[in-house]
């Protein structure tokens, strides 16, 4: 066998997974002489059998190790975002061509008149939001009580309540399906529950830093659109839990978010 060893260059950096583990050590050594840790030095090279000089051969080469690695995340992620971006602004144009469309319509089409055919009383404190089932003949209120309700709108009875959040519920959505339904809160936290079946809270996502005030799912269901106080709007990958995207907003606090999609 024989080894050939080539020296790096700035275009071809050596890869440390490539190397001994000696290797490995050396450039560790050289992180933490960079980084001032020199007791933290003395006993890693004791323990690692490094010789003084030893790390001096791999100035630099962690860093570089790490971001190899971002690099690699950033060219996998970026296609997955760019789709997003697309189906963003292809929402918002729907939307604001729905929005335009109905300034057309007469008020007597569309403004509610009494009397009403319900009256609807079970919350202990002012209610944030009503949104109705995009399938079924049942609608979902969120109050400042941390609770969410629902309702059968035909027959104006109460059917069940939604608890898991601690402060107030700021906003609620079904995704196009109506098999999924997301809320938002002053907690911080955005859940999302199963619809129609156990009614239980199927996942948790946590990343703002102030009061969430309006979250939404993306026409597509696999994606969740969430704003805040915190002056950022984040795109959120339901299956994964994780953030694909976040924006910051220049404004006081985050607006109301709605897309149409096609209910």
């Amino acid at each position: 066998m024989k080894f050939v060893w080539k020296s790096p260059t700035p275009n071809h950096p050596m890869r440390i997974d490539r190397f001994p583990s000696v290797w490995q050590n050396r450039a560790v050594a050289d992180y933490l002489q960079n980084c001032g840790y020199l007791e933290s030095l003395q006993i890693f090279k004791q323990e690692a059998s490094l010789s003084e000089n030893d790390h001096k051969t791999m100035s630099g080469m962690l860093e570089k190790k790490w971001t190899s690695v971002l690099r690699l995340q950033k060219k996998m992620l970026f296609p997955k975002l760019g789709y997003f971006h697309n189906l963003l602004t292809k929402c918002l144009r729907s939307q604001y061509s729905s929005l335009f469309f109905r300034e057309k319509r007469q008020p007597a089409e569309w403004i509610p008149r009494p009397p009403e055919r319900f009256t609807l009383t079970g919350h202990r404190a002012p209610i944030t939001r009503v949104v109705f089932h995009p399938v079924w003949s049942v609608m979902a209120s969120c109050s400042e009580d941390s609770t969410i309700k629902i309702w059968d709108y035909e027959t104006g009875e109460f059917e069940r309540s939604l608890k898991g959040h601690t402060d107030s519920v700021q906003d609620i959505a079904f995704d196009k399906a109506g098999k999924m339904l997301v809320s938002c809160s002053a907690d911080m936290s955005i859940k999302v529950w199963e619809f129609g079946g156990t009614y239980a809270c199927v996942k948790t996502l946590k990343g703002h830093d102030h009061n969430i005030s309006s979250v939404c799912f993306l026409p597509s269901g696999d994606a969740i659109l969430s704003a805040s106080r915190d002056h950022t709007i984040k795109l959120w990958e339901v299956s994964f839990r994780s953030v694909l995207l976040f924006v910051s907003i220049l404004l006081d606090f985050s607006a109301f978010l709605a897309f149409e999609i096609g209910y």
